[in-house]
C-alpha cells in the first residue's frame, strides 16, 4: 500500500483527531464524572438523614443512648458513611473512632415543637470510598469514551474509504487507462451521481470529449499535412529542374535528384558545398554573383542565363537560374536555387541565328550575316576591303549539267573560300553565284595576293563524276576600301558592285579573270 496514499493519510488524521478529541473528552467527562459521584453520595447522605430523622429524634426527646447507638451504628454500615455522631442534651454517641474529615451537620428536631432543635446528628462522609467509586466510573465512561473514539474513527474510516476514497481510487486507475483521443470514458460511482466526485467526473469526460475532438482535429489535420508533404516530396523529386536548399555560406542543405543528375552530367562529385549560389559549377560566376548581388540590393528575386563549367568535349549546358532569399521564423536566411536546362532552346536560337546568318548550302555567311560584320566594322570604324566576286560560265554549267551540278560548282568555290582567307576575315555567299569577300585592314597589295591565289584555286577544272566530265568556272571581282572609298555601308557595296559589273562586261570569250578596284586601278 502506498504510505503516501489519501487512504492513510485521512486514517492517520481522522487517528489523531479522534486520540487528541477522545483524550480531551475522557478529562473532561472523568472530571464531571468525579463531581457528580461526590454531589450524589451529598444527596444519598441527607437522604439518609431523612430516613433517619424521625429515630434520632425519639432518641433525643428519651434521652434514649441505646436508640441513639443503633441510629449511627446504622447509618455506619452505609458505604457512603465513614463515621456518625448523635449529641443531645449530655448524651454523645458516636459509631467509630474514625476521625470526621469534612463531617456535615443536621439538626435533631423535636417532635413535638416545630422548629425546636433538641440535638445534632454530625456524619462523617466515607471520602475515599466516594472519590475511589467516582474516579472508578469516571475511568470506566474515559474507556467508554476512547472505545468509542475508536470505533467511530474506524467507521470514519471506512466510510470514508467507501464513499470517497475507494471511488476516487477507481476514477484515478480509470484516468490513468485512459488514452486521450479515444472513445472510452469515466463512469461516475456508485452514490456520488449528485455529489462532487460525480460533478468531477463528468467534468473529466467533458475535457476528454474535448480533447477527443481537438485529437480528431489534430489528426485529420496532421493526415492533410503529410498528404500535402508527399505531394510537395514527390514534386520535388521528380522535378525535372535541380531545386536546392543552401545556407549564404554555400552549404546544401537539400536537394532533388534532378540536382544530382545534373552534377553527373558535369562529371562532378556530389559534396557539402559549390560555393556561395554554387558558383563553382558555373562557367562565369562572377556574372552569377554579380546578378544575385544586384537583384537582392534591390529585394528582387535574381534570375538569369547562365553557361554551366563542362569539359571540352562535352556539350554546352545552359540552364536558367532563379535564386530566391528565403527567412524562416527563427529569422534564419536561406538560399532556394532553381535551375532550368534551357540548353535546347540555346541551342535552337544558335541554329536559327545560323539559319538567319549562313547560307544553307555553302556554310559560308549569307547576305544579312555578311552586313552585320561589316556594321560592325563600321561601327568600329575599321579600315577593310569589300571583294564581290560573280562566278564566270556559272550559268552555262548550270544548264548543261543541272542545278545539282551547278550546287556542286558552289560547294566548290565556298571551299576553296575558305582555304584562302585569313583568320581575321569573312567569306560569304552574297546570292546566287555572286560571294564576298570581307577583308580585315587590307590593302591594294594584300587584296590581290589574296584574289589571285583564290582566282587561281576557283578556276582549276573541276570534276563531274555524275558526268564524267571537267567543267571550269572563272570569277570577275570588284573591290572598294573603307574608309578610302567612302564611309557608308550602302556607298561601299555600290562601288564594289560596279567594279564588280565593270569587270564582268569584259568579253568572256578572252577567258581572263580580273579585279578591279573602285578607284578605277585595273589588274589583268
Amino acid at each position: 500500500m502506498n504510505k503516501s496514499g489519501l487512504l492513510i493519510r485521512l486514517a492517520i488524521v481522522i487517528g489523531f483527531a479522534s486520540v487528541a478529541i477522545g483524550f480531551l473528552s475522557s478529562q473532561l467527562f472523568y472530571r464531571v464524572t468525579f463531581n457528580q459521584e461526590v454531589a450524589i453520595a451529598e444527596q444519598n447522605i441527607g437522604s439518609l438523614y431523612k430516613t433517619i430523622a424521625t429515630t434520632a429524634a425519639t432518641a433525643a426527646y428519651l434521652v434514649e443512648k441505646d436508640l441513639a447507638q443503633e441510629v449511627v451504628d446504622g447509618l455506619a454500615t452505609n458505604e457512603v458513611v465513614l463515621n456518625a455522631r448523635i449529641q443531645f442534651e449530655n448524651v454523645e454517641v458516636v459509631n467509630n473512632k474514625n476521625t470526621f474529615i469534612e463531617p456535615i451537620t443536621f439538626p435533631i428536631q423535636s417532635l413535638f415543637e416545630a422548629g425546636k432543635s433538641i440535638g445534632t446528628l454530625v456524619i462523617a462522609p466515607n471520602i475515599e470510598y466516594i472519590e475511589e467509586k467516582a474516579k472508578q466510573l469516571a475511568l470506566d465512561n474515559s474507556k467508554a469514551m476512547i472505545i468509542q473514539a475508536f470505533v467511530v474513527t474506524i467507521v470514519a474510516i471506512c466510510v470514508a474509504f467507501f464513499l470517497i476514497t475507494q471511488p476516487m481510487i477507481n476514477i484515478a486507475h480509470a484516468l490513468h487507462n485512459t488514452v486521450p483521443g479515444e472513445s472510452n470514458r469515466l463512469s461516475v460511482p456508485d452514490f456520488h451521481q449528485n455529489s462532487e466526485l460525480g460533478g468531477l467526473v463528468r467534468d473529466v469526460n467533458i475535457l476528454l470529449d474535448k480533447t477527443e475532438q481537438q485529437f480528431s482535429s489534430e489528426r485529420k489535420l496532421r493526415q492533410e499535412i503529410e498528404a500535402l508533404e508527399k505531394r510537395f516530396r514527390m514534386l520535388f523529386e521528380n522535378s525535372l529542374s535541380p531545386i536546392i536548399l543552401m545556407e549564404p555560406r554555400g552549404n546544401i542543405l537539400l536537394f532533388n535528384i534532378a540536382f544530382e543528375t545534373t552534377l553527373e552530367k558535369l562529371g562532378l562529385q556530389l559534396k557539402k558545398s559549390f560555393g556561395p549560389f554554387l558558383e563553382n559549377i558555373f562557367a562565369e560566376p562572377e556574372k552569377l554573383l554579380g546578378t544575385v548581388k544586384l537583384a537582392f540590393a534591390n529585394d528582387e528575386i535574381a534570375t538569369g542565363e547562365f553557361k554551366l563549367n563542362t569539359s571540352k568535349d562535352s556539350a554546352s549546358v545552359w540552364v536558367q537560374v532563379v535564386v530566391t532569399s528565403i527567412v524562416n521564423e527563427d529569422l534564419h536566411e536561406y538560399y532556394q536555387i532553381t535551375l532550368h536546362d534551357i540548353s535546347k532552346r540555346k541551342k535552337e536560337l544558335e541554329s536559327l541565328a545560323y539559319q538567319a546568318n549562313f547560307d544553307k548550302l555553302t556554310k559560308l555567311y549569307n547576305r544579312q550575316g555578311l552586313e552585320k560584320e561589316i556594321e560592325v566594322f563600321t561601327e568600329q570604324e575599321r579600315p577593310f576591303c569589300l571583294a564581290l566576286i560573280d562566278l564566270n560560265w556559272f550559268k552555262r554549267i548550270n544548264d548543261i549539267y543541272g542545278h545539282e551540278s551547278g550546287d556542286e560548282i558552289l560547294i566548290f568555290v565556298a571551299d576553296r573560300i575558305k582555304k584562302t582567307l585569313r583568320p581575321q576575315d569573312f567569306g560569304g555567299r552574297w546570292g546566287g553565284d555572286e560571294f564576298v569577300l570581307l577583308l580585315d585592314g587590307a590593302d591594294e597589295a594584300t587584296t590581290k595576293d589574296i584574289v589571285a591565289r583564290l582566282v587561281q584555286r576557283i578556276s582549276k577544272p573541276y570534276f563531274l563524276r555524275k558526268f564524267n566530265q571537267n567543267v571550269t568556272v572563272g570569277a570577275s571581282i570588284g573591290a572598294a576600301f573603307y574608309p578610302d572609298n567612302g564611309r557608308k555601308l550602302q556607298e561601299i557595296i555600290n562601288l564594289a558592285d560596279q567594279a564588280m559589273y565593270d569587270v564582268k562586261n569584259v568579253k568572256e570569250s578572252a577567258h581572263k579573270n580580273s579585279l578591279k578596284f573602285a578607284h578605277e586601278i585595273n589588274v589583268q
